[in-house]
């Protein structure tokens, strides 16, 4: 569950720096992972390769698993009505909007 808070931690601090995430588009899974993050001034962050370290690379969709849990953690943080199984079946092309 350490992962999870921290991915918690990170949306509060990313939503107060950008404002809502508006959008989150989940181009492929986890072979290789790219989610596509869009907050309310304009940010985007894009999630790719993972890093190593407990970062937001660590999300992740499509398999149940700690990247999902975390993927699933920073939504819901950030205001998103998703439940975890949703996250482990997402398929890539999937849109998400709150």
């Amino acid at each position: 569950m350490a992962y999870e808070q921290e991915m918690r931690q990170l949306a509060r601090q990313l939503t107060e720096k950008h404002g809502n995430l508006v959008e989150v588009q989940c181009v492929s899974g986890h072979h290789p992972c790219h989610i596509e993050l869009v907050f309310a001034d304009g940010h985007e962050i894009v999630v790719g390769k993972h890093s190593g370290g407990v970062d937001i690379t660590m999300m992740k969709f499509g398999y149940m698993g700690t990247g999902p849990s975390c993927f699933h953690a920073f939504l819901n943080e950030a205001g998103f009505d998703v439940a975890y199984e949703q996250v482990t079946t997402m398929k890539a092309g999937t849109i998400l909007r709150p």
